[in-house]
């Protein structure tokens, strides 16, 4: 601990007795301003609030500290009477430096961004607290979408300190935003020529080659970055998905498993691993791994329908349909897994089942022709030839597709219409007769139409 920490903190625990015990001690306008500064750092409003006011009553009408009370009004977010303060503080010849950062921090908070970057330009004149000020600066740009300024401040700032990792982070933010992939590698690398055993900069270096696509530079970084922390699941997990990346799923496997070893939440690991083994075809290694998945998290609905993949893959149909209805329970909305239980309940026989997800999916997504074709393929399995009728009347109005007239005739033809039934064959090969083979196929009826000549 530095000397002016040690007395910082003798400042404080002196404070903090003394309105424990509620008595009266004396302190000098450093001190006390430096009391309210440090409960102004660290966020603790109620006590900047009373050491503000003892050092009034010890020190009336000091500028010094009506300037904290400007800091503290400002950070309450209390604009209109920071204002007036403001106004009053304009009258003092002495415009100090925590005055102008004061402006440009009530700037900012009346979004009023250009003109809180004007105060802490002001302030750079100073040449104090210039990380500080190249921080604030950054923020502000960021504010006004103007990226490549803040990026400038941020990297001002890091120049100051390399260090810091708020300003590195915020660098790498900054590249990111504006798509500065191949500027961000070179960024990265000049940190790790300062600092060669910093990880994350290994570990955004690796990130940054992945965004390019170039995942054998990614892998190395990667390397280096477990190398200096081999216990980072982030590391471990990114390694894996270049190993994905470049269609070798035994190492991204062994990779996955190297991080289970120091992963508290498994079932995404798990996950990976149960996937990599589907795409080499081992099925059941890979139900394994999804099953293990579901055990870690029973919420992980991915978990679920991998494992319905593998069943269906591996033949039993029913396991596959239970599997998907509880994953359609976890993600209610995934159109997806509504149509993967249709098509599983269609398979097993279940077709009002079907129909009843498909009514549901028509309703979610109704501008795909595909989802009312199949909705009306399976009303029409299930004889309600009229309700069909209605489905395709809608959907031809809509979509005008020849596969809808071809249903409509097979319906017509089935309820003994034949007038209406030879009508919409006509309409149905004269927008498409190429369909013509693959619809009797499908529609026998039609066969027996007198039209076929």
């Amino acid at each position: 601990m530095g000397e002016e920490e040690f007395w910082e903190d003798e400042l404080i625990l002196r404070f903090e007795e003394m309105i424990e015990s509620n008595e009266n001690y004396y302190f000098d306008t450093n001190e006390m301003e430096d009391i309210i500064g440090y409960y102004l750092d660290i966020g603790n409003l109620p006590f900047a609030e009373k050491a503000l006011n003892y050092a009034n009553s010890l020190h009336p009408n000091l500028y010094v500290f009506k300037i904290k009370e400007l800091e503290l009004l400002i950070e309450l977010h209390l604009l209109k009477e920071s204002a007036e303060l403001i106004e009053e503080l304009k009258q003092y010849p002495d415009q100090n430096l925590d005055f102008v950062i004061a402006q440009a921090k009530f700037w900012s908070l009346k979004n009023q961004h250009k003109m809180s970057i004007r105060f802490y330009k002001m302030a750079l004149d100073a040449g104090e607290e210039e990380d500080y000020i190249y921080h604030c600066l950054g923020n502000e740009y960021l504010a006004i979408g103007e990226i490549g300024q803040a990026l400038f401040y941020f990297k001002a700032a890091l120049e100051i300190s390399m260090d810091d990792e708020i300003a590195f982070y915020s660098c790498i933010e900054c590249f990111n935003e504006i798509h500065l992939h191949k500027e961000c590698i070179e960024f990265l690398k000049q940190i790790i020529d300062y600092d060669p055993y910093h990880d994350v900069a290994w570990f955004e270096l690796g990130m940054q080659y992945m965004k390019i696509k170039n995942y054998k530079e990614a892998l190395n970084a990667l390397e280096f970055s477990l190398a200096i922390n081999p216990k980072s699941i982030t590391g471990l997990m990114q390694m894996g998905t270049c190993y994905e990346k470049l269609n070798n799923p035994e190492k991204a496997i062994e990779t996955y498993i190297e991080a289970l070893e120091f992963d508290d939440s498994a079932a995404y690991t798990h996950l990976r691993i149960a996937r990599m083994y589907e795409k080499m075809e081992d099925f059941f290694k890979a139900l394994k791994f999804y099953l293990q998945s579901i055990h870690e998290d029973p919420q992980l609905d991915l978990a679920w329908i991998g494992a319905a993949a593998i069943y269906e893959k591996l033949g039993n149909l029913e396991e596959a349909r239970h599997y998907t209805s509880r994953a359609l329970e976890l993600d209610s909305p995934n159109l997806n897994y509504r149509k993967k239980l249709a098509s599983l309940n269609v398979q097993l026989g279940f077709l009002e089942e079907a129909l009843e997800e498909y009514e549901i999916i028509l309703a979610m997504e109704s501008g795909k022709f595909l989802n009312s074709y199949v909705f009306t393929e399976l009303l029409i399995l299930l004889g309600h030839y009229e309700k069909a009728i209605l489905e395709l009347e809608n959907s031809i109005q809509k979509f005008n597709r020849a596969e809808s007239y071809y249903q409509l005739s097979n319906c017509y033809f089935l309820l003994r219409d034949q007038k209406r039934g030879k009508e919409n064959l006509k309409l149905a090969k004269e927008k498409n007769s190429r369909l013509f083979d693959e619809m009797i196929q499908k529609y026998p009826i039609l066969k027996n139409s007198d039209l076929l000549q």
